[in-house]
C-alpha cells in the first residue's frame, strides 16, 4: 500500500526551501514552467503560473481514471466488467496493446492499470469510449478542474488538426490528486486501487529519475515534443505533498523533437528532488540542502 504521511507540513519552511532551489533552475532554462505544490488537504504551499492552460499529453489519463472510479463507486459499472477492444481503434504510441492484436477484451481494472502504469493508448481509448469525452470533461467540472477538458481520443491526428485537443493546468493536475485523496470522493478500496496504479508508474524519467531512496512516489507523467509534465504524490517518512509540474518551451533537440529524455525530463527530475529534500528535512531524515 502506498504510504501517505500524517504529519502536518511546515508549509513556510518547505516553500522557502523550494523557492530558493527553484530560482537557479529557472534561470538556466528557456522553458515556461507551471507548478503547484500542495499538502494532502489541498492547502497550497507554493504555486507558479498554476492556472496556465496547456495541452495535457498523458496527464489527462488521471481524470479519465478518476471519472471511471466515480462511476464504479456509483454502481454504474464494475472493475471486473469486460470491455471489447475495437480492432479499428488500435492507436499506436505508448503502451503495449497495439502490439497484441489477439487480446480482444479486458476488464475495466486491467484497462485502467495499463492506462496508468504503461500509459497505454489502446486501453485509454477503450475507456474513453465507455465514459465519453463529454463525460470525462463533466467529471473535471464536478471536481473543480476548470482548465481541464477531454476533446479527443489518444493519437487522433485528424481531431487535433481540426482544432480539438486535451487540456489541463498544473493547478488542475494537483486538484485531481487532491480529489482522489479526499475520503468523501471514493470508497477506501477504490482510493487504494488508484494509488496502487500511480505508485506502479513505469515512466521514471521525470519525477522518479533522481529521488532519494527514502522517498515514495505515486504519479502520472505526460510528454510530447517540446513539453514534459508530471503530477504525483511524494512521501518521505511521515510527510507527504502533492506536486504537479507542467513545462513547455524547451529548445534542446531531444526535448523539442522526441518524447523521452532531454533537458525537460532533467528539469522535472531536479524539481522533484528539490521538493523531496525539503520533505526529508521535515521528516528528520536529512537536512534540506541541495
Amino acid at each position: 500500500m502506498f504510504p501517505l504521511g500524517s504529519r502536518p507540513l511546515d508549509a513556510r519552511a518547505l516553500r522557502q526551501h523550494v523557492e530558493a532551489g527553484l530560482a537557479p533552475l529557472l534561470a538556466a532554462t528557456p522553458a515556461r514552467l507551471s507548478l503547484s505544490l500542495r499538502g494532502l488537504d489541498g492547502a497550497v504551499v507554493l504555486e507558479r503560473d498554476a492556472g496556465r492552460v496547456q495541452p495535457s499529453a498523458s496527464i489527462i489519463k488521471l481524470p479519465i481514471l478518476l471519472a471511471l472510479l466515480e462511476q464504479v463507486a456509483d454502481g454504474r459499472c464494475r472493475l471486473d466488467q469486460q470491455l471489447v477492444l475495437d480492432e479499428d481503434e488500435r492507436a499506436g504510441g505508448t503502451g503495449i496493446l497495439h502490439q497484441l492484436p489477439s487480446v480482444a477484451s479486458l476488464s475495466l481494472a486491467e484497462l485502467a492499470r495499463l492506462m496508468i502504469v504503461l500509459s497505454d493508448n489502446v486501453a485509454t481509448n477503450a475507456l474513453i469510449g465507455l465514459l465519453g469525452c463529454a463525460g470525462v470533461t463533466q467529471w473535471c467540472r464536478r471536481a473543480g478542474l476548470a482548465a481541464s477538458s477531454l476533446q479527443r481520443r489518444m493519437m487522433d491526428a485528424a481531431a487535433r488538426d481540426a482544432g480539438l485537443d486535451n487540456f489541463t493546468s498544473a493547478g488542475d493536475a494537483a486538484a485531481a490528486l487532491g480529489w482522489m485523496l479526499r475520503e468523501a470522493s471514493l470508497p477506501a478500496a477504490l482510493r487504494t486501487f488508484a494509488l496502487s496504479l500511480l505508485a506502479d508508474q513505469r515512466e521514471r524519467a521525470h519525477f522518479g529519475a533522481a529521488l532519494p531512496a527514502q522517498v515514495h512516489l505515486a504519479n502520472k507523467t505526460g510528454q510530447l515534443p517540446g513539453l514534459r509534465h508530471d503530477a504525483g504524490i511524494l512521501t518521505a517518512g511521515d510527510c507527504s505533498v502533492v506536486l504537479a509540474v507542467l513545462a513547455d518551451g524547451f529548445t534542446d533537440p531531444r526535448t523539442a523533437h522526441t518524447l523521452h529524455g532531454g533537458d525537460g525530463a532533467e528539469l522535472l527530475a531536479q524539481i522533484a528532488r528539490l521538493v523531496a529534500g525539503g520533505l526529508l528535512a521535515q521528516a528528520g531524515k536529512q537536512p534540506a540542502q541541495e
